[in-house]
Order: C-alpha cells, then structure tokens, then sequence
C-alpha cells in the first residue's frame, strides 16, 4: 500500500493508465443509453428518466480523458525540460484513429438512412470536414452524436497551442503548477460563462451551444491531471492528489453525489429545450467536477491496487475500450434500423428493446472495426515523415535507433 509520503510507490518512472481504457468504453455505454432513452421517450419517465437523460456525462468523460492522455506527453516534455513530441507526428496519429472510421459512417448513414435522402453537396462537405457545427441548421439523421467529435477534434488542432498558453514563462524553463492552475481557471472561467450564454441561442440560428469554448473546463480537468502527473513524475514528491487518489470509494462518492444534482431540474431540461442561461451553467460545472472526481482516482490512485481498478483492467471492460470509438461512431444508424425493423415509432417503444438490439449489433459491427480495418489502420502510425527521420540508412538514423543505454530492450526515443 501507498504511504502518505511514499510517491514512489505510486508513481514509478511513468505509469500506463491501465483502467483508463476501460473508462472509455463507459463512456460510450452512457451515450448509447441516453440516445436510446430519448428516441423512445423514456427520459421524460420519473427519476430514470432524468438519470438516463444526463447521461450524456458519457461526453464529459470522453472530453476529460482526451485532455489528459493527449497533452501528458507534452507536458512531460515540459517537465523534464526535454524537446516537445513532434507536433506532425501527434496530429498524423490522431487523424488516422480518427478519420478512417468517421468518412466510413458518414457515408454509409448519409446514403443508408432514408432521412437523408436529397441532401445537398454542402452538408456531405460539412460533415467530412469537421465543420456541421459552423453552420445553421439540423445535423443529419444517423449522425447527430458527430458534434461532439466535431468539437474534440477542434481541441485536438489547438491543443499544442494549449499546453504552450498554460506553460509558457519568459526566461523559465520547466513545468510551473502554479502557473498552469491560475491560466486553466482562467480559461475555465470563460468556458462557463461561454455556456451560458450560448445556451439560450434558439438551435436553428447556430450550434454555439456545442462549439469548443463551452467544453473547455473539461478538457482542462484532464490538462491541469496531466500537468500535475507530469510534475511528480519528473520530480516524484508526496501530492495532494496522491492522497486524494487513494481513495477510490470517496472519489466516487462525491462524483456521483454531484451527477445526482445534475440529474434534477437545476441542471435545466431533460430534452433540446432551450435551458436558461443559469441552468446551462450550473450544468457545466457539476459536469465538470464530477468528471474530475471520477477520473482522479484512477489517474493519481495505485495502478491496480483494489478490486475496482483491477476489474477495470480485465479482458471485457478493456475490450469495451478497444471499441469504444466505433461504438460512438456507429450506434446512432444503427439504433435507427432497429426502429424500423421492428416497427416502432420514433419516441414510443421499450427502451430496453432498442438499447438491447442496438448494443447488440453495435457490439458486433464495433468489434470487427476495430480488428479488421481501425487496428490495421494504426500500423502506419509512425511514418519516417511524420516522426523527423532521416532517411534509412543514414547515421542519424542508425542513432535514433540504438538501444537505450537506460532501457536497452528498446530503441532510443528520438528528440
């Protein structure tokens, strides 16, 4: 067991996030849910329904994981005063996990749904670039849950741009907490008051409610996790996150105590209604502190210490995880076949009828994705071009790839 003032036990050289995969495939569980539960109106049922309507959180865990994973090793590099990783490099990796599978089910729902049908050329542009939240106007049939990978895509762009806003000190090197706490605030600050506002702008006039300054504190949650799992890991000392981290259960207490406020009406309505500007907000910021007291834990907490985080590292929630983008990707098309093959009309039906045949051929579909066509995908994750390499042959290159005098069972990271 840890020690209060054993950061070494907890904290070894780096550390691999091993229950984090698993948390992914969560995530998108509680999307599927809360689509299911709306199209067939189970959301306006008592108090299920309203859990099942706020469990869009699912987005919120998604939005604080990309924050953290995606800017750790920059701020790592920052840490240890070390090069930056190549900001090519990082953007190729995310377009090929991303960019593949999406233009695969943009085309197969905006030509196999019946929805849409006669769509003009402007909306197949919008849709494959990223850009359906720029204008006004409904998003597609099959494809509504893209917005919020429209705005996680958008994070990715600026967050090299990010990590250089929240570390940046003339004539200082290194990583000052500090310094990042006061400018994520900052920024967090604007994120809400963003919400808010934007929250009471009528749907058909434009998407701001879903555009990226919105959705800033939880992808700052997961930069500030980053920021301080950097430091410790450069500079091991004891942290009150460590000690926070430790307990598992009262994280998650508290978390779930916060999602259950967020399940009243405080947080605003259950459907598309138009939330008052207060309601909006006060939804943003129970979001964002339960989706930081689920992940702590799990980011500062003993890797696999405790039934919990062992069970999370185990083969079906890690599968879960593995599939978990093309769970999002493709359950929304075909949720709307499941309707139609079983003649149910749009807002009627049993909830557990459409949640279970659609997870069902979901789970299917997302699997052989992953393994056949997602997983092949990533074999050209680390192309010469985009990792700075000279070309084969040379002695930069024979360099860059002899052993690590540190770790001589794998190649020396090149800088």
């Amino acid at each position: 067991m840890p020690t209060s003032d054993g950061y070494a036990m907890t904290h070894p050289e780096d550390r691999s996030f091993p229950a984090l995969t698993a948390v992914r495939g969560a995530g998108a569980l509680m999307v599927v849910a809360t689509h299911a539960a709306f199209n067939t109106g189970q959301i306006l049922r008592g108090w299920t329904g309203g859990v099942l309507a706020r469990l869009d959180f699912g987005v919120t865990i998604f939005f604080v994981l990309s924050g953290f994973l995606l800017a750790r090793p920059f701020l790592l590099a920052i840490a240890r005063d070390e090069a930056h990783p190549s900001v090519r490099h990082y953007l190729w990796k995310r377009a090929l996990r991303i960019l593949p599978l999406y233009w695969v089910v943009v085309t197969v729902a905006l030509l196999g749904d019946p929805e849409n049908q006669g769509l003009g050329w402007e909306v197949w542009v919008r849709q494959l670039t990223f850009t359906q939240l720029y204008s006004p106007g409904l998003l597609p049939q099959s494809l509504t849950q893209m917005w919020s990978l429209a705005t996680e895509v958008a994070f990715y762009v600026v967050l090299p741009a990010l990590v250089w806003l929240l570390t940046r000190r003339p004539r200082h090197r290194g990583l000052h907490l500090p310094t990042v706490y006061a400018r994520a605030a900052l920024l967090a600050v604007g994120g809400f008051v963003w919400q808010a506002k934007a929250a009471t702008v009528p749907g058909s006039e434009g998407h701001y409610l879903q555009w990226l300054p919105g959705y800033l504190p939880w992808f700052l949650v997961g930069m500030v996790f980053a920021a301080v799992s950097a430091s410790l890991t450069a500079e091991p000392r004891p942290h009150v996150l460590d000690r926070l981290g430790t307990d598992l259960t009262g994280c998650w207490i508290l978390a779930t105590g916060l999602f259950a406020i967020a399940c009243t009406p405080v947080a605003g309505p259950r459907t598309l209604d138009i939330p008052l500007a207060w309601e909006a907000g006060i939804k943003d910021v129970l979001y964002t502190a339960a989706g930081a007291f689920y992940l702590l834990p799990l980011v500062f907490g003993p890797e696999r210490e405790g039934r919990v985080r062992a069970w999370l590292t185990r083969p079906v929630p890690v599968w879960l995880g593995d599939i978990s983008y093309g769970i999002f990707a493709i359950h929304l098309f075909v949720m709307g076949w499941m309707f139609r093959l079983l003649g149910i009309d749009i807002f009627t039906g049993s909830f557990l009828a459409i949640l279970g045949s659609t997870l069902l051929v979901t789970f299917l579909a997302a699997t052989a994705s992953y393994r056949y066509f997602e997983r092949p995908i990533l074999r050209w994750k680390n192309p010469r071009w985009a990792l700075g390499l000279e070309p084969a042959g040379t002695r930069e290159d024979q360099l860059a790839h002899a052993p690590d005098p540190q770790h001589p069972s794998r190649p020396a990271t090149p800088r």
